[in-house]
């Protein structure tokens, strides 16, 4: 990542709601996945209805994954 991109996600970051934040990474959810370690090693989970399992949370934003998919 360049300056210029670097300063364009900054940018997007202090410029919008968190509401706006969460829209995003609904909209690019199928790009994100989420790895959690067990004890049988790690598992990849991904979240497959983001507009459902991606929610407010006062100023934070929930993300919920089923680990039995």
């Amino acid at each position: 990542m360049n300056t210029k991109q670097y300063k364009q996600v900054l940018n997007i970051i202090n410029t919008t709601t968190t509401e706006q934040q969460m829209y995003l990474i609904q909209c690019i959810a199928d790009k994100i996945i989420i790895n959690v370690p067990t004890k049988k090693g790690i598992n990849c989970c991904s979240i497959y209805e983001p507009h459902f399992n991606i929610n407010l949370n006062g100023i934070y934003i929930d993300i919920n994954i089923d680990l039995d998919k």
